[in-house]
Formats: structure tokens, C-alpha cells, sequence
């Protein structure tokens, strides 16, 4: 009987197995891991950016906010009739006499 088994031996041409070579692959994951890296950090910039705008423009509207307030005190401070308590009563000055004034033509 071991006569009518016999043993064959199954060749297949232009086939082999490939087993890929690890320096390749692992170049691959590190250019993946880095380009994941610089998406997540200029993610992180990004958003660290918008904030310091957010910071910068908050800041703009206060000191806008406190030019409007300065420009009320300096028309309250410039009325002619608080310049003219002030220059009496600080610097002792009064309204002149009618024969003070003298006209040049």
C-alpha cells in the first residue's frame, strides 16, 4: 500500500511569502506619529493664538471704554464757567473794571 501513496511535493512558482522589513515600516509609523504630532500642535497653537486675540481685544474694548470716560472728564474740566470759579477763587483774579479795558482798531 505505501506504493499506491505516493508522496507529492506541490511546487508553486513566482509566489513567495513576503514578510515586509521592519526598518520600513517602522520609518512609516514614525512619519505617521510625527505628522500627528504637528496636526496636534498647530491645533494647540491655534487655539493658544485665539486666546491671546480674545485677551487683546478684551483689553482694547476696556481702554476704548476708559478714552470715552477721559474725553467726558476733559469737557466736564474745560467749561468756562468751572474756569472761571477756579481763576477767582485760586488765583484771586475778578472780571475787569469797565475803564480797564482799552480797544486798539
Amino acid at each position: 500500500m505505501s506504493e499506491a501513496v505516493s508522496s507529492t511535493t506541490v511546487r508553486i512558482t513566482g509566489f513567495s511569502f513576503y514578510r515586509p522589513q521592519l526598518s520600513s515600516v517602522f520609518i512609516a509609523i514614525l512619519l505617521v506619529s510625527l505628522l500627528s504630532l504637528l496636526f496636534v500642535w498647530s491645533r494647540i497653537h491655534a487655539i493658544s493664538l485665539e486666546y491671546d486675540i480674545s485677551s487683546l481685544e478684551r483689553d482694547i474694548r476696556v481702554q476704548q471704554q476708559q478714552i470715552k470716560e477721559m474725553k467726558l472728564e476733559a469737557a466736564f474740566l474745560a467749561r468756562d464757567e468751572r474756569i472761571e470759579k477756579l481763576a477767582g477763587r485760586v488765583l484771586g483774579l475778578r472780571a475787569p473794571a469797565p475803564g480797564q479795558i482799552i480797544r486798539i482798531d
